[in-house]
């Protein structure tokens, strides 16, 4: 960034000028302007334009230019580098304009300035658990609506586990009718041994995913839909328990954790998790789909004589060598339907196919591990990536996933490293990018998944555009933008005091 001298005044109607392919994507900033401001936004204003967008054919995908002038002048190859030229319009205004309920201005005015910018990862992304607490379109719309004012460009969405089932299947009404409903849900910590004792559950129509995807593909993010078998099944299991391993038959889970009912590795269900699997694709069509594959407990695989047959039949040693043939039934047929097909780290202890792309979540070894195996890996480690981690070590924060001293404050965001330090620099190309996770067995409202996402989402955005520089240098932004998160009515958690070390940097 370049700064000029002076700034510009816009007022209302603001007049953009922009090649008609694009027209949608103005019109989404637009509808931002609308919001906030009441404002209306020209669209084709010809040399009276106070916005001008060019299409620059040899700029990468997500590259962008801008020249903020008398007539602002963006360039980009893609819509996607108009949005993220619009994005940076926007914060360089007034926070009103990010408002969610309509403000008052006669006028704004954004500094002089020449910007150039590119993400240095590819992959940026969110992801929220809707299976351990239900989310409906309107919360993950605006999920997608606060990924994409970060840059974000990502959103996992895990759609099953042991707790729920979340998406209504053809042939498979039972998935809904009783997987998604669980009777009872855990208070405070799994160990506490307290229930709240109300029903709890909702899932997604064919129409609602769309209404997301939709939504989603506005905003420039792509949904990436998690179906996770063979393990966290025990939901499955409650409506089609001929599924499992000859277990007595289950309810929807009513406590956290991981569930030792799993699906049998007999060709029903693996067929079953080959037509859920790929139905569930066609649904986001050229989208990257997940597979799960992460902690399959193997105690009914051990017991069962028909298990044991698929084993010796397979030349297998160990049970968990059964989950690789779900990842290799349901890999094939996604790379068949032309989706890409993404596993939690889990898989690398079988066969993994060619191409898979890894989400490494225990730790960043398994990323390195992944890269020096030759695939590609997307950096999510719970040591610093889960944002159902405790904020800080104070008292009074509110009951998380891990207790103390499993602490995950926005600096040690702020600091994560997406290429694992030591990382054979030859294999670099193999980290795609990082993503944050929002796992809800204890995030249960709006205002308490604000609080676990935010300011930490605001830290983790910058890390995985490659532009972090020191934690003291980003809080000085960061208490601006929170002026932002306030307008967009995110109930982020408040900054604590800067240390003492951050203070004296804050002012050098």
């Amino acid at each position: 960034m370049a700064p000029g001298v002076g700034a510009i005044t816009w007022t209302t109607p603001l007049r953009v000028d922009v090649d008609e392919a694009w027209r949608d994507v103005v019109t989404s900033f637009a509808d931002d302007l609308r919001v906030a401001l009441g404002w209306d936004v020209v669209i084709g204003a010809g040399d009276d334009a106070q916005i001008v967008v060019r299409r620059v054919a040899d700029l990468a995908p997500e590259e962008f230019q801008l020249v903020v002038d008398d007539q602002t002048v963006i360039e980009a190859s893609t819509a996607t580098g108009v949005a993220h030229a619009l994005t940076v319009l926007r914060q360089m205004g007034p926070a009103a304009l990010w408002s969610v309920e309509p403000r008052t201005l006669a006028s704004i005015e954004l500094d002089r300035a020449k910007v150039h910018d590119v993400p240095a990862f590819g992959w940026r992304g969110v992801h929220l658990d809707v299976a351990r607490h239900f989310w409906n379109v309107d919360a993950v719309c605006r999920l997608i609506d606060l990924a994409a004012a970060h840059r974000l460009n990502r959103l996992h969405l895990h759609l099953n586990d042991d707790q729920g089932w979340r998406v209504e299947v053809p042939g498979w009404p039972r998935l809904t009718e009783v997987g998604a409903w669980r009777a009872s849900s855990p208070l405070g910590h799994e160990e506490d041994g307290r229930d709240d004792h109300a029903p709890h559950g909702g899932y997604y129509s064919a129409a609602d995913l769309e209404r997301i995807r939709a939504h989603a593909a506005r905003r420039f993010v792509v949904i990436v839909p998690e179906i996770d078998l063979p393990g966290h099944a025990q939901a499955v299991l409650a409506g089609y328990p001929e599924l499992g391993n000859g277990a007595a038959p289950v309810e929807v889970w009513t406590r956290w954790g991981i569930s030792e009912h799993v699906l049998n590795p007999g060709e029903g269900a693996l067929a079953f998790a080959e037509e859920v699997v790929t139905y569930v694709a066609s649904l986001f069509p050229e989208s990257p789909v997940h597979i799960g594959g992460d902690e399959c407990p193997t105690a009914e695989w051990e017991r069962s004589q028909a298990a044991r047959a698929i084993m010796e039949a397979n030349g297998f040693v160990e049970a968990r060598q059964l989950q690789g043939l779900f990842t290799q039934r349901l890999s094939r047929a996604l790379a068949l339907a032309g989706h890409e097909v993404v596993a939690w780290d889990e898989v690398l202890d079988a066969t993994v196919p060619d191409g898979t792309l890894i989400a490494a979540w225990r730790d960043s070894a398994k990323g390195v591990e992944a890269a020096e195996r030759g695939l590609d890996v997307v950096m999510a480690p719970m040591q610093s990536l889960y944002f159902d981690w405790l904020n800080s070590s104070e008292p009074g924060e509110p009951v998380a996933q891990a207790r103390q001293p499993f602490v995950t404050p926005w600096e040690k965001v702020y600091g994560f490293a997406v290429v694992p330090p030591g990382l054979d620099p030859e294999l670099h190309h193999h980290v795609r990018g990082a993503q944050a996770q929002l796992w809800t067995e204890y995030i249960a409202t709006r205002d308490h998944l604000d609080y676990m996402a935010f300011p930490r989402l605001a830290a983790f955005a910058e890390v995985v555009w490659g532009t972090a520089t020191t934690a003291a240098d980003f809080r000085v932004r960061l208490e601006e933008h929170l002026e932002r998160l306030t307008a967009m009515g995110v109930r982020y958690r408040p900054l604590d005091p800067p240390s003492p070390e951050q203070h004296v940097l804050d002012h050098v």
